[in-house]
This record gives C-alpha cells, structure tokens and sequence, in this order.
C-alpha cells in the first residue's frame, strides 16, 4: 500500500509562506580569506570591518598598526583551549562582537600541529621549533592537524557575524605536489596545508589578496624635476591565473582586478555589484 503525504490545511503553511522573499532582499553575515606577505595591509583591512570586533591575535603581534581603531578588542591567543573558549562564548547570542578576525589562521595552524605533536610524544622530548619540518611529523599527524582545522574553520564560518580569516601568502610550485589538469604554476594562496586551503577556500564568501604597489608621481622644484614613490595598499579580488581570488557577487556584475586602500564598505559594493 502507497502512503500518500497528507494535506495540510492553509493555516498550517501560512508560518512558512511569510518567510519566503526575493532574492535580492536576502541578508546574512559573510566570511572572507585574507592573505598576503607580511606588511601588505591584512590587519588594516580587517580593522574596517563592523564594530565591535573582536581579533584573535594568534602569535602574531601586529596589532601595532591598528592601535588607533576604536572599537577593535584583542584576544591573544596562547593555546587551542583559548580558540575553543573563544568559540563558545561567540555562539552565545549574548556576546557583543559584529566581526571575528583570526590574525593569522597560519600561525593557528602550527598551534594545531604543537597541540597533535605534543600529545602524542608522552615523555619523548620533541623539539618544538622542528614541528612542521619535513620528518618531524607522521603522516597520520598531518591527517589528525588537518581534521582539527577544517572543523574549526567550518565552525567559526558558521557564527552569525562577519567573520575574517587572515593568511600569510604561500606559493606552490609544480614541484611541491601533484597538480591539476590545466593548472597554472606557482600558484599563490593562504599559508596553510593544500587540504586546509581547500576547506578554507570553499567555506568563504570573498577570498582577496593583499599586496603593495608602488605608485611614482613627478615632482618639480624650479627647473628641477624629480620623482617620488609612495605605497598603494592593495586587495588582488578579480579572477586571476596565479593568485587565488574569489568574490561571489550577482553575474551581471564585474569585478575588477584590485581595489586600491581597501575597506569592508569596497568589498560590500563588490559582493552586491555595486559601482564605487
């Protein structure tokens, strides 16, 4: 015998008809991947982020730079147990924070690999400094640190608030491992190991690099002439052979290949195809 659903009454599907809108009217909070070299701006952009924010400066320190910024609140991070703490108290809807920024998910990375290292040596002396180092850890390590991270990155990505995830910039050549079909080498992406990328680039909304152009403008003193450079901070978003960039945005619209003193207002404008 077939069992057919039941029919529900009007006033039983009216609760989900009044949840239905347009597309276009759909507003959530985002994720981002930020990564670049060392001094490209990453912590600058994040600072711009909605306030209150709350950055996780994991072995970082670079916090210097956006000492200025009302509004930004830090949590240096010491150990996983902070990470997990810090999670709880965010899934809370009692906390304050409208942006989260991990400063840098590399360096919480090799706090995983300490953390897996660590608790697997019982009395064996372990070199810390070493961990990471080609033989310093088995190949079920890198699965075990690898498992940690893309939770945790799947978890915070879930938060409802902005949350940013800065990088320092690795490039992977051919060399390094097995790669695509039609792949384009070196291939420039967020320092974390090829699997964590791949979570971490899948989880994201905007996924932007950071780097430095120089820009050079003339200047005349008399009938003498000479030239300045200044540096252009600069967000790498459209689509790009080398560096790995992402922005999902309405098709109709076109991303241009960077933003010059990037803010979360340009990036906003970008994600709703708005022209600047």
């Amino acid at each position: 015998m077939s069992m057919k659903p039941k029919k529900k009454s009007p006033s039983k599907t009216s609760g989900i008809e009044s949840r239905i809108q347009e597309v276009a009217d759909v507003s959530r909070t985002a994720s981002y991947a930020i990564y670049g070299r060392a001094g490209s701006g990453k912590t600058t952009l994040a600072s711009t982020f909605p306030k209150p924010l709350l950055l996780l400066d994991i072995r970082d320190k670079g916090t210097d730079s956006i000492a200025d910024v009302k509004g930004v609140h830090v949590l240096e991070v010491e150990s996983l147990d902070d990470i997990e703490d810090i999670y709880y108290h965010l899934k809370d809807d009692n906390h304050k924070y409208k942006t989260l920024v991990f400063d840098t998910v590399t360096e919480m990375q090799k706090l995983v690999m300490k953390s897996v290292v660590m608790g697997k040596s019982k009395n064996k002396k372990v070199d810390e400094s070493r961990i990471g180092d080609w033989g310093s850890m088995a190949k079920r390590d890198w699965g075990d640190v690898a498992g940690i991270m893309n939770k945790w990155i799947a978890d915070f990505r879930d938060l409802d608030m902005e949350v940013v995830f800065l990088a320092q910039e690795r490039v992977k050549n051919v060399d390094d491992e097995e790669g695509e079909d039609n792949q384009l080498t070196p291939e420039v992406g967020p320092a974390v190991m090829p699997s964590i990328a791949t979570t971490l680039n899948a989880a994201v909304n905007v996924i932007g690099n950071m780097f430095i152009r120089m820009k050079r403008t003339s200047v005349v003193k008399g009938n003498k002439k000479s030239y300045k450079e200044e540096p252009i901070y600069c967000l790498r978003v459209g689509p790009n052979p080398i560096y790995t960039t992402k922005l999902r945005k309405p098709r109709s619209a076109e991303a241009p290949p960077y933003v010059e003193d990037p803010t979360f207002k340009d990036i906003q404008s970008l994600v709703k195809g708005i022209e600047n």
